[in-house]
C-alpha cells in the first residue's frame, strides 16, 4: 500500500525557527535506501557536505549563543607553528579560560573553535576562530600570548548563519578532521517531525515569529517542497522587541 504524505520538520535553535517540508510516497512497512548521495562526483559530495555543515553550526550557534557573547580570533605573530603545535595553544588557552570562569563563579564555559589557514602560506596564516560565553573581552585578551586578539561581541540579530559559513569557509584541517571543536556543554536544537496529508501549501510560523526567508521549489519528481526560516519577535537579542530591519 503507497502512501502519499508530506513530512515536514520544525527546526528551533533559540529564538530562530526553521520549516522543512516535502513530499514523500511511501509503501507503508518498507524500507527505502537513501538516494541523496547517488551519481555526485567527489567535489559535489565535498560541497553537500560543506552546506551541510554549514547549516548545522549556524544552528548550533543560534542555539548556544547570542549578543552578551563573545567572537575572537587568535593569530600568531611571528614563526608559525604546525598544527599539532597550534592545537596545544588553542587547548590552553580554552583551558586558561575555563579555569578562570570556575574561580570568577561564572557559568560554565562554552565555545565552539574552528582553526584556519596554513602555517606555510604567507599570505594566510594559521588562526582560530571561536564562538564562546562572554565574559570580559580585556581577560580574554590577556590569556593569549602568540599573537594579535581580535575580539568583538556577538551582534544582536539572533540568526548567525552569516558568522557560521564565514568560519567554514575553509575545508577542514587534514584528512577526515572535523570542521568545528565544541565543548561538551553545547545543547542541540529542537527537533519536531510530523506528517502532513495536505501539504505543499504555504506555511505560516506559530504567533510572535517573523519570517525571514521563505523558499519554494517544485518538481515532477519530487513534488513541492517547502522551506521557511523565522525570527521570534522580542527574542533576547531583539531591541526594543523588533525584529533587526522592522521600522514598524
Amino acid at each position: 500500500m503507497i502512501t502519499n504524505m508530506y513530512l515536514r520538520t520544525y527546526i528551533y535553535s533559540g529564538d530562530v525557527l526553521e520549516i522543512e517540508e516535502y513530499f514523500s510516497p511511501r509503501e507503508i512497512g518498507k524500507k527505502y535506501p537513501r538516494t541523496e548521495n547517488r551519481n555526485l562526483t567527489n567535489e559535489q559530495q565535498k560541497e553537500r557536505n560543506a552546506r551541510y555543515a554549514r547549516k548545522n553550526l549556524s544552528r548550533i550557534i543560534n542555539t548556544n549563543f547570542g549578543k552578551s557573547d563573545l567572537f575572537l580570533t587568535l593569530t600568531y605573530a611571528g614563526e608559525q607553528p604546525d598544527d599539532e603545535q597550534a592545537e596545544k595553544n588553542q587547548t590552553n588557552f580554552l583551558r586558561r579560560v575555563r579555569t578562570y570562569r570556575r574561580k570568577e563563579n561564572l557559568p560554565e564555559l562554552k565555545y565552539i573553535s574552528v582553526t584556519e589557514g596554513k602555517a606555510v602560506t604567507k599570505d594566510h596564516r594559521i588562526h582560530h576562530h571561536i564562538v564562546m560565553s562572554g565574559m570580559s573581552m580585556e581577560t580574554v585578551i590577556s590569556m593569549w600570548s602568540h599573537g594579535r586578539v581580535i575580539i568583538s561581541r556577538l551582534d544582536p540579530g539572533t540568526d548567525y548563519t552569516g558568522l557560521a559559513n564565514y568560519i567554514t569557509k575553509e575545508p577542514p584541517r587534514g584528512v577526515h578532521k572535523k570542521r568545528w571543536r565544541q565543548s561538551r556543554n553545547i545543547q542541540k536544537p529542537k527537533i519536531i517531525k510530523k506528517e502532513v496529508k495536505h501539504g505543499g501549501k504555504l506555511i505560516n510560523p506559530p504567533k510572535g515569529y517573523k519570517i525571514i526567508q521563505q523558499d519554494f521549489y517544485s518538481s515532477d519528481d519530487t513534488g513541492t517542497s517547502l522551506y521557511v526560516k523565522a525570527i521570534k519577535i522580542g527574542g533576547a537579542d531583539y531591541a526594543g522587541g523588533k525584529a533587526k530591519g522592522d521600522t514598524g
